[in-house]
Formats: C-alpha cells, sequence, structure tokens
C-alpha cells in the first residue's frame, strides 16, 4: 500500500510540474502574439518605399525613397540629374504652409541637429515642403555628415514654423531608410560622414 501511494504521490507531482511548464510555455506564447500584434501597425507605418515621381523639366521619372508618418507629413531622399543628394519634407495639408524664409530644423536622434542645407547653404521650401541638399556625388563618393545619420540614425525630428506663427513638430522612424536611400542614389556610393 505505501508503494502505490508513493507512486500515486510522485506521479500528482509530476503533473502538476507538468501543468506549470505547459502554464508557462502557453503565456510566453501569449506573451509574443500580443507584441507582434501591437508592434506590426507601427512596423507597416514605419516603412521606407521606392517610388517614382515624374520630373517637371523632362520626360524622365526619378526614384524617391519615401516614408510618411502617422500625421501625414512625408520624408524623401532622392539622386537629382546633377548628383545631389536631397531630403524633401512635406507638411501633411495643401492647408498648412511654412513661415515665409524660415527653414525647418530637424534633428537626427540626440545628435546631429541642422537647418541648413550642404556647406551651411539655405533650404529651398515652396509653400508646404522644405528640401535640404544633403551632398553631391562624385565619383561614386559623398561626404555628407546628415546623409550618414539619416541611413545610420533611428529617428528624425523636425520643428518648423508655420504661416500663422504656429510651431509644429513631427517624426519619422529611419528603420528602413538605409536599404532605401541606397537604392535610389546608388548602391556602390561610398558615404563618408
Amino acid at each position: 500500500m505505501l508503494i502505490v501511494e508513493d507512486f500515486y504521490s510522485f506521479m500528482n507531482i509530476k503533473l502538476n510540474s507538468m501543468k506549470k511548464f505547459i502554464e508557462k510555455k502557453s503565456s510566453c506564447l501569449c506573451v509574443k502574439i500580443l507584441l507582434f500584434i501591437f508592434c506590426a501597425p507601427s512596423l507597416a507605418i514605419a516603412e521606407w518605399h521606392i517610388i517614382s515621381h515624374a520630373n517637371l523639366n523632362s520626360d524622365k521619372k526619378t526614384q524617391v525613397a519615401y516614408t510618411e508618418n502617422r500625421s501625414g507629413h512625408s520624408l524623401e531622399i532622392y539622386r537629382d540629374s546633377v548628383g545631389a543628394v536631397r531630403a524633401r519634407f512635406t507638411l501633411n495639408s495643401k492647408l498648412n504652409i511654412f513661415l515665409n524664409g524660415i527653414c525647418p530644423t530637424y534633428q537626427v536622434d540626440l545628435t546631429l541637429v541642422r537647418n541648413t542645407s550642404f556647406n551651411d547653404a539655405p533650404c529651398i521650401s515652396n509653400l508646404n515642403w522644405s528640401e535640404f541638399v544633403l551632398g553631391y556625388i562624385t565619383n561614386n563618393n559623398i561626404n555628407s555628415l546628415s546623409l550618414d545619420a539619416l541611413l545610420n540614425g533611428n529617428i528624425i525630428k523636425l520643428r518648423y514654423v508655420l504661416d500663422n506663427g504656429n510651431y509644429k513638430e513631427t517624426s519619422f522612424s529611419l528603420v528602413g531608410s538605409k536599404r532605401a536611400a541606397l537604392k535610389v542614389i546608388g548602391k556602390k556610393t561610398i558615404i563618408n560622414p
């Protein structure tokens, strides 16, 4: 009788440990599923794509690395016909207009803060977009701290003033920017910060 009780006791302990193991594994799986569900939409928003823009002066199309944030602002990186690499920030509505003559400030992560183009030239602005020249490609080389930051950073924040005097800020994920930008500026391009 003692052997049977020991056997039942042993089996009970074994079943309890198996039950705890299964509960632990299933809760771990639930956490993974929840993380995927909550992170998937933000990953989709943060994607960089390659799109084509028609040039106004010719029939050629320009390949552009493009992303749009949750508030509808867009950020583009492209190479123009003379080898300049540019970043264009566009507001989310044609009703929003930049204050004339004031370039947005951009900050990549916690390091690079700028509101000028390459060689401290001012940005190029229209009513609802501003563009920065990041540098010029010569012999498959470009010297650009800004481009290096955009391709290797995590987040870019842009701060700007609207024509009504309101100060605004928006941000973009830079995850995937390197892959997309190198496709449009040239995979063999060497970027020197």
